[in-house]
């Protein structure tokens, strides 16, 4: 099998046409990079079938149903050729020397097993793409909705890595999914993402697995993607939202934090449902 620079995964759900063209043509005009493209479809409708099946120098994989993240990657992973794997999500955009200029980077640095860069929303204010690992207090925050209320807070700000300058390239703790280069080195030590992730966490638990062997998770500032964000998970219920969040963030605490930092988030789940189906009601109040 010979190799190339990059495989770039894409795993589409339900996404418009239009965002998946306006992804589409920033990676197929990406200059001075030798990529393919891998599409993981986890439940795509026949036009969109028709439009992922189309591009040249791709690979589609129609999956039966809806694998969750990870394992639509996993599937990607497991016939990529790329010496980098680009983890990317269908509603980013992105300037041509993007792909490029990330590889470099990554080339010039064999310490580096996972990057990524400054993530922007499509009127250019920052995105908060990088954080520090969670711990159970920073969790507990999270899912009581205290940063809805209380916007600066010393744990949140913490977590959110609010202490650092984003416009810096610099040695961070875990970085979003949306825009992910993986070195084909860490992929060969540590393995496949967790399939027990649905859907969120997944990357933050890579990224731990990554960093505990020593590798180095960098978020370069000079590079600029555009993510719209959240675009795939508007069409899903807040409800259905929030119970994924909650299992995934108890399978990683219970991995990493240990079994107290679990049994905590599952007997507080009850309340956490709760608050759930409160912010479902709000949110279509709002409506």
């Amino acid at each position: 099998m010979s190799q190339i620079d990059l495989s770039i995964i894409v795993v589409t759900y339900k996404e418009g046409l239009d965002i998946l063209k306006d992804c589409f043509d920033s990676v197929l005009k990406s200059e001075n990079v030798n990529f393919e493209l891998i599409i993981s479809d986890n439940g795509a409708s026949d036009a969109t079938r028709g439009l992922l099946g189309s591009y040249d120098n791709s690979t589609y994989l129609r999956n039966k149903n809806n694998l969750g993240f990870s394992a639509a990657v996993n599937r990607g992973i497991s016939i990529a050729r790329g010496r980098y794997i680009l983890l990317l999500n269908p509603d980013t955009r992105f300037s041509s020397d993007v792909l490029a200029k990330m590889i470099t980077h990554l080339d010039d640095d064999a310490t580096v097993g996972i990057a990524s860069c400054v993530i922007e929303y499509p009127d250019k204010s920052l995105q908060a793409s990088i954080r520090r690992f969670p711990q159970l207090t920073d969790q507990l925050f999270v899912m009581f909705k205290i940063p809805h209320f209380i916007k600066q807070n010393k744990i949140i700000d913490r977590y959110m890595m609010r202490d650092t300058d984003p416009h810096r390239t610099q040695d961070v703790n875990s970085i979003m999914g949306a825009f992910m280069f993986i070195r084909r080195e860490v992929i060969e030590q540590i393995g496949y993402l967790d399939e027990r992730y649905f859907i969120w966490f997944e990357e933050v638990d890579y990224c731990k697995m990554v960093h505990d062997k020593g590798w180095k998770i960098r978020h370069y500032a000079d590079v600029q993607v555009m993510h719209y964000k959240g675009h795939m998970f508007d069409k899903i219920g807040t409800v259905q939202k929030q119970k994924w969040i909650r299992q995934s963030m108890r399978k990683y605490m219970r991995k990493h934090e240990g079994q107290f930092a679990w049994f905590v988030l599952w007997f507080l789940s009850p309340l956490f449902i709760a608050l759930g189906y409160l912010a479902a009601f709000i949110k279509k109040d709002e409506k």
